[in-house]
């Protein structure tokens, strides 16, 4: 992929400036921290597990399992946006899916190999807009783009199948983030 110079810093190719974003909704503050909070107690832990054909064409689903006691053990997240996976030391992301190259199957298969048995150490949502950023051990960053203004970007959940048995996280149209968790939660 390479890596381009941009404010300074050497980023991965995959990452393109847009030169101005706008937004017609902002993520509602509460619900983005509802769901990074659910995000971080199902992933942290977690590993990169395997990958699934996506649901439809041009969709990917990419599985976690946490290898100790903690629950939940099978976790899953459903991309239908573009993503990439970012070098460590890398603070500025994309806004939308229109900064990210799109990659070939066979691209995002070799970054999901790399990151295979990673543990995942951290998970953030993006500020305007509910962008998955998943951090590994190793460093590296997995980034999801969650804005989209007519359709879903991603889920994620836990369990064997795309609608979670406990937990859902849900980035919908017009950077809205919906969250389903136990009530205990």
């Amino acid at each position: 992929m390479g890596q381009v110079k941009y404010e300074d810093k050497l980023i991965p190719k995959t990452f393109q400036v847009a030169d101005s974003i706008e937004r017609s909704e902002k993520m509602d503050v509460k619900e983005r921290e509802i769901s990074e909070k659910a995000l971080k107690h199902i992933f942290i832990g977690s590993q990169l597990d395997g990958v699934k054909f996506g649901v439809g064409a041009g969709a990917i689903l990419i599985q976690f399992m946490h290898y100790t006691n903690q629950q939940p053990e099978d976790l899953w997240i459903n991309i239908e946006t573009r993503w990439t996976v970012f070098p460590p030391g890398v603070k500025d992301y994309p806004n939308s899916e229109g900064e990210l190259e799109e990659l070939t199957e066979e691209e995002e298969y070799h970054l999901l190999f790399l990151l295979r048995r990673d543990k995942v150490v951290d998970v953030q949502m993006g500020e305007l807009a509910p962008h998955l950023h998943i951090v590994f051990q190793s460093g590296q960053t997995m980034f999801v783009n969650g804005h989209h203004e007519m359709y879903e970007c991603w889920q994620a959940g836990d369990g064997a199948w795309y609608t979670g048995e406990e937990w859902l996280v849900v980035a919908g149209p017009g950077d809205s983030i919906t969250t389903w968790s136990p009530e205990d939660f």
